[in-house]
């Protein structure tokens, strides 16, 4: 993981390798990306890019599974310090947390390594946007699952968030998701 505040464009790393070089280590095992299609219990994310008023705060470079729990605390000591939950509670912030690594585990998982971890703020909403180097497979929610088959983490972003939702380019596939928040005093 890189704790490096440079905000890049998605896509501006060689996504078949590591900053360092290295090739990254594949993902723990989770569903196969064709278990996410429609015809196999699932519905399409939203399409569409988030609103471009929001502010650039921290990115980071999640290159393999064990870079999550870094992420994970990072994104918590940078939401404590930029912003409070709506409604004072601590929960917003967990949320945040929780769906942000959903996202990252799905990139890792689903996508083309690295994951690049965005944190933006407008003053009223924080914005997450995570990206990766796969722009050939749709996000799917997941449908008709057992608990405990994997699968459900945009099932669970769209119920924590206030908003949800996901685009492509020619740098890959970038999934987001809002939650509202009121700035730091």
């Amino acid at each position: 993981m890189s704790d490096e505040y440079r905000l890049t464009t998605p896509g501006t790393f060689d996504a078949g390798t590591s900053r360092d070089g290295r090739t990254p280590a594949p993902p723990a095992t989770l569903p196969p990306d064709d278990a996410l299609a429609q015809g196999a219990g699932g519905r399409s994310l939203t399409t569409g890019r988030p609103p471009d008023r929001y502010l650039p705060v921290r990115r980071w470079l999640v290159e393999q599974a064990e870079d999550l729990r870094g992420m994970r605390g990072d994104l918590r000591e940078q939401l404590a310090a930029s912003v409070t939950p709506s409604g004072g509670s601590e929960a917003t912030a967990d949320d945040v947390v929780l769906v942000t690594s959903e996202f990252a585990t799905n990139a890792l998982a689903h996508g083309r390594a690295p994951a690049h971890v965005q944190l933006l703020v407008d003053g009223r909403e924080v914005l997450v946007v995570v990206s990766d180097g796969d722009a050939a497979h749709a996000p799917f929610v997941a449908a008709g699952r057992e608990p405990g088959a994997g699968g459900f983490g945009l099932q669970i972003a769209q119920r924590l968030s206030t908003g949800v939702g996901w685009w492509t380019d020619s740098t890959g596939k970038h999934v987001w998701a809002t939650f509202g928040v009121a700035p730091v005093a």
